[in-house]
């Protein structure tokens, strides 16, 4: 059961959103440098001369294009729109430079004018979420001169969300992707089947959420996060996971199933239920990209034990049943395809033979999967499990995930922060297939809102600065210092941040 927290989520995200009305400490506010007062620090800054005076009636210009985000920053600011008055906030959308990168923006602040330019949407809206950050850092004072030049190091900055395991409601959902907009996260993964729970509707097959209690995402449900995300330059991705991990719908239609938790892919029956299942997922999200996961076989499969699966082996002519899973990941990927989307899937599909797939590593056990992925030429993304899953412990004795992402010491901030995604080794080409990267929050063990958010804050600024920020080293202690005003903001908004060890006895199970 969520916390009461849920209840009162508009108006605490609201007061997040107002950086402006919340007042924090002067006297306890760090003096941060030119790029230090954002998070996800920027490529480039550089102080200038002077300070801008913000007022209630500063307004904020934008037309055009660039007339939405320029909305969306004054109702944050609790500023006008304005016409052309000055000292005045001015958003532009501008023609491309040759060789401009895609959300990259330019920010100025100058005694006499902001102004925020880019030459696409997302660009603009991130150049606004970097102008919030500064007046909050500059806790009602004079901002300070300076020059912003800001691009993306990868395209893909995502996180998941495992709404499977547990569920959580579109609010919660939707509180999360204020966040990551804030901080330049833009793909909200969400897994939404496992073993424990189908949480999306499929109208022509409706025992699979029969069972949920009302605990499922409907079509409106869907359409509603998609219209959020999209607001915020944000998509959202759906996993349908196949061929295990896949309890709740074998109880539901056993007859596409092994007799446990894994699809029977020798049934031609099963793969007219995967077409209709990933037909409806594609209706309802527009994201070009649909991830079928196909990890961790073994766990709950059944395939040995089918006459038909080995015949299908035969037929293969495999050694082994890594042919079938093979074979199975090939159709399914090609379903997908087929729905005009790119599918996606975890690093055992790559090493089950998949084609045409999106690969998402994890297994910090086998870096060859990663590796030999991005030489065959796949895109990948990188999800290293020690590294970047945030349901792993903070801290030693903290509550968390009790798995192999243990093995390298708990996933602190700190580690995060520390994280160098790409191998040096790579080549130009090899690192052109690096889509990205991105973080996950599994739910096996989180109830409610309140430790949902524990898990996250601040370990996701964390992350953002290595998703977004150029490559090099990252000081923790300085970090710490840049992360002050935000998590204030954060916790005069009511949402629960992890301070330190103490905060983290509430959580203990006895």
């Amino acid at each position: 059961m969520l916390t009461d927290t849920r209840a009162a989520l508009p108006r605490l995200v609201a007061a997040f959103l107002g950086a402006c009305a919340i007042a924090v400490s002067a006297q306890a506010a760090p003096v941060l440098a030119a790029g230090d007062a954002v998070i996800p620090r920027p490529m480039q800054a550089s102080a200038g001369q002077g300070v801008f005076v913000l007022g209630p009636a500063t307004p904020v210009i934008g037309r055009g294009a660039a007339a939405a985000t320029a909305a969306q920053l004054a109702a944050a600011l609790h500023l006008p729109i304005g016409a052309g008055k000055s000292p005045a906030i001015v958003l532009e959308m501008a023609p491309p430079a040759a060789g401009a990168r895609p959300e990259a923006y330019a920010l100025s602040v100058a005694p006499d004018r902001i102004r925020i330019r880019a030459s696409d949407s997302a660009g603009l809206f991130y150049g606004a979420q970097s102008l919030r950050q500064l007046v909050l850092a500059a806790h009602g004072a004079p901002l300070p001169a300076v020059e912003i030049s800001d691009a993306p190091r990868f395209a893909w900055r995502g996180l998941l969300v495992d709404v499977a395991n547990h569920f959580f409601p579109k609010q919660v959902l939707m509180g999360i992707m204020d966040q990551m907009a804030y901080y330049k996260l833009n793909v909200l993964h969400l897994h939404l089947t496992d073993d424990s729970g189908w949480r999306l509707a499929i109208p022509a097959y409706p025992k699979l959420t029969e069972n949920e209690d009302g605990q499922f995402y409907t079509a409106d449900d869907i359409r509603a996060l998609v219209a959020y995300a999209e607001e915020r330059h944000i998509t959202v991705v759906p996993t349908v996971e196949m061929p295990s991990h896949a309890g709740t719908s074998a109880r539901a239609y056993p007859q596409f199933f092994d007799g446990g938790h894994s699809i029977n892919p020798a049934n031609p029956d099963s793969y007219r239920f995967i077409e209709a299942v990933f037909a409806e997922v594609a209706r309802l999200f527009p994201s070009p990209v649909l991830h079928f996961g196909g990890d961790e076989l073994a766990l709950g499969s059944n395939w040995n034990s089918l006459p038909e699966v080995q015949a299908l082996r035969q037929q293969l002519g495999g050694k082994d049943l890594r042919a079938v899973e093979g074979h199975f990941d090939r159709r399914v990927a090609q379903i997908i395809r087929g729905l005009g989307r790119q599918a996606m899937a975890w690093d055992e599909a790559f090493s089950a033979g998949v084609d045409h797939t999106v690969i998402q590593w994890w297994r910090k056990a086998h870096p060859e999967a990663r590796d030999q992925a991005v030489k065959a030429g796949f895109d990948v993304v990188l999800s290293p499990v020690d590294q970047v899953y945030f349901d792993y412990p903070q801290g030693l004795g903290e509550p968390g995930a009790p798995w192999e992402g243990n093995d390298n010491g708990p996933t602190s901030l700190a580690k995060v922060l520390a994280w160098e995604p790409v191998p040096a080794d790579y080549t130009p080409a090899e690192l052109s297939r690096v889509r990205g990267v991105e973080a996950c929050i599994w739910t096996e063990y989180i109830r409610t809102e309140s430790f949902l958010q524990f898990m996250l804050y601040p370990r996701m600024m964390g992350f953002a600065e290595v998703a977004w920020s150029p490559a090099g080293p990252r000081d923790m202690e300085k970090f710490e210092a840049r992360l002050q005003p935000q998590v204030e903001q954060l916790d005069a908004a009511g949402i629960t941040v992890r301070h330190g060890p103490d905060d983290a006895s509430k959580y203990m199970v006895h």
